[in-house]
């Protein structure tokens, strides 16, 4: 006689064939998955090394937190569907918000990640309308992401710095560091936080628009964009 397939059985054979959920602990292919999914989108897992563990759990709860949805630090298909889903690095096109429409700080940062690889040239003046521009440098890159994201913030280090105090936004270095979507400066210079010791940023010609350390790069102030949700 064949022992009947118990239900348990079935939903091991059911998450194996989709997405199975994941938690601190799992190991495999599909965590590593998960990880380049994580990393894709700003949010670092640490090592793609196929085993979920506290940093791969610090960047799910991230994740989750920015796109709204339960913090559990579990992948279950909430957030299988948000990491896979129209929600990439590289948002869909749409007509540009008006002054009047207020983005997050999430979607700030996904404009500007969506931009990794574009070239840097000093001075660059890009077309604020521009979906998928090229090239950018420091500042442009902010001024671009932030218009994207539905507010406006001036070019140039050099005029935002005081637009942000004038504003009443300025916040401490450390604190910018672990802000997603904060603004971190230095003499000349701007990056965008990706609040895990990470930046997105136009750096220079021999770097372009990439995903860099934050860490011991000699920051003066940090600063919110007024107008966006932190």
């Amino acid at each position: 006689m064949v022992a009947p397939i118990s239900s348990s059985r079935v939903t091991t054979q059911s998450a194996r064939s989709s997405n199975p959920t994941l938690r601190e602990g799992s190991r495999g292919p599909a965590v590593r998955d998960l990880q380049n999914l994580l990393k894709s989108k700003g949010f670092n897992p640490g090592g793609v090394d196929g085993v979920f563990g506290p940093k791969t759990k610090a960047a799910v709860l991230s994740f989750q937190r920015a796109q709204g949805i339960s913090v559990d630090g579990i992948v279950g298909p909430q957030t299988w569907g948000k990491l896979k889903g129209a929600g990439g690095s590289k948002p869909p096109s749409g007509p540009t918000p008006g002054p009047a429409a207020k983005g997050t700080a999430e979607d700030f940062v996904q404009k500007a990640l969506a931009q990794r690889g574009d070239r840097y040239v000093f001075g660059a003046e890009t077309n604020l309308n521009d979906k998928n521009p090229d090239t950018f440098d420091c500042s442009e890159l902010v001024q671009w992401a932030a218009h994207q994201a539905g507010v406006s913030v001036p070019d140039g280090t050099m005029n935002q710095v005081p637009f942000f105090r004038q504003k009443g936004t300025q916040i401490s270095v450390d604190q910018a560091l672990k802000t997603r979507g904060a603004l971190l400066y230095r003499p000349g210079h701007v990056a965008i936080s990706l609040g895990d010791g990470r930046t997105i940023e136009a750096r220079g010609k021999n770097y372009g628009v990439n995903i860099f350390n934050a860490n011991g790069r000699g920051w003066t102030s940090g600063a919110l964009i007024p107008g966006l949700k932190y």
